[in-house]
């Protein structure tokens, strides 16, 4: 490994380049490279290909890089050219950096710099066409034997470059132990598991009273978001449902949706707030390896509905911050929300539950992460303080997050309130 040694740093102000997939749509990992954009605001940013608005929305316009053109073609095919990117990023090496912090949940922990400067990577997932999802992919990519075959040997090839780019990552950030469990089996690493930056102070409860509709807010991509799941539990219930987000999925879904479904498109934080602040309830189809959407719902005390898998199955907790579904199936969904009554649950303690993932916290654990592996943080300087109900632990983890109660409340169960926390 080259790079500035620690002792030719005068300050723990290292060189940092951010390196993120892909800027199509705004979703949750561009909710998460931006708070790492603001941590290192000197930082550029690099991402595959994206758009200059959703740029322009994670802050980061006047600093964004991209390596591919931005052309509307492209982006809306650009999952085809997968096979591409390894050996299109082995062939782009980055400016001299003295670490590279890569937001990555396919590609970006492939950026190289020409100094090879270390990296600490927070993984979203590994890439999961190849690892977790091919199945699902396959079936969607595949109509034939033929297609079967080739998808097959597409995937194993992208396994082992992969695994070859994750074996020059220093260090490994994730946000949940559903992920850190994927790290640990495909890359044989032990990551830190440091949680998801929420902004409390942005998602907050309002007075207002609740409106009779349920709502999604999600990137639009099938099979791996389960919206349409969704879609035909509401032709069968016939409950007002609203959608909020942006996606290739979006005029299919459009296209058999039953009049009581509402597409919004694409939306900005404010009116997502808003949304969040007025609905019944959200709904989370789709196994997510953290799923920033249900604590961002939360912290607006919102209850939550959510299939039981992956990152809410660490987030939401039975019966005191919304009720789970079993199945990804239209029926499942359909009976958890017959027999939901959001009337049992405090929206002040679903608040207080969301607040150990604020933001301050998070960018924190980040810098701390990246100041050690750039030499300029001994590594056993106090570390940032770990997640309420959690155990940060280098080798253990995080231990599954607890309820955390408002004040006087010792009965163990939570109590009705029709009210929000401010």
């Amino acid at each position: 490994m080259s790079g500035v040694s620690a002792s030719a740093r005068p300050s723990n102000r290292p060189r940092v380049v951010i390196t993120h997939d892909f800027a199509e749509v705004y979703g949750g990992a561009e909710r998460v490279t931006e708070v790492l954009a603001e941590e290192f605001p000197d930082a550029p940013v690099w991402t595959i290909a994206g758009r200059q608005e959703i740029a322009e929305r994670m802050g980061i316009a006047d600093r964004w890089h991209s390596i591919l053109p931005e052309n509307e073609t492209l982006l809306k095919r650009f999952r085809l050219l997968t096979p591409l990117y390894p050996a299109l990023l082995a062939a782009r090496r980055l400016p001299d950096a003295d670490v590279v912090l890569s937001s990555s949940y396919a590609f970006a922990h492939y950026f190289r710099t020409k100094n090879d400067a270390p990296q600490v990577c927070y993984c979203h997932s590994p890439l999961r066409f190849a690892w977790s999802m091919t199945d699902a992919y396959q079936s969607i990519w595949s109509s034939s034997s033929a297609g079967d075959v080739g998808f097959r040997a597409v995937a194993s090839a992208m396994r082992w470059t992969d695994k070859r780019a994750a074996s020059r990552v220093q260090r490994y950030l994730t946000q949940s132990p559903y992920t850190a469990n994927q790290i640990e089996r495909f890359y044989g690493v032990t990551p830190d598991v440091i949680g998801a930056p929420i902004d409390c102070t942005l998602f907050k409860p309002s007075t207002a009273p609740r409106e009779d509709f349920f709502l999604i807010v999600s990137r639009l991509i099938e099979p791996y978001k389960r919206v349409g799941v969704a879609v035909e539990a509401f032709r069968k219930l016939g409950l007002p449902l609203v959608v909020a987000g942006g996606g290739p999925a979006l005029e299919e879904l459009k296209r058999i949706a039953p009049p009581n479904v509402t597409f919004l498109g694409q939306q900005d934080d404010a009116s997502v707030v808003d949304l969040m602040q007025r609905c019944r309830a959200l709904l989370f189809p789709s196994q997510d390896d953290f799923g920033l959407v249900p604590v961002e719902a939360m912290s607006c005390g919102t209850p939550i509905i959510a299939f039981r898998g992956g990152g809410a199955t660490h987030t939401v907790v039975e019966g005191f911050t919304g009720t789970f579904f079993d199945e990804q199936t239209p029926e499942s969904v359909e009976a958890a929300i017959r027999t939901f009554d959001p009337e049992q649950l405090d929206t002040t303690a679903i608040r207080m539950h969301a607040q150990q993932w604020d933001v301050p916290a998070f960018r924190a654990r980040v810098r701390a992460a990246v100041e050690e592996v750039a030499g300029c943080r001994d590594s056993a300087a106090a570390a940032p303080p770990p997640l309420r109900g959690g155990n940060l632990s280098r080798t253990g983890g995080l231990a599954p997050v607890v309820p955390i109660r408002p004040p006087g409340d010792d009965t163990g169960t939570a109590s009705s309130s029709g009210t929000s926390a401010a």
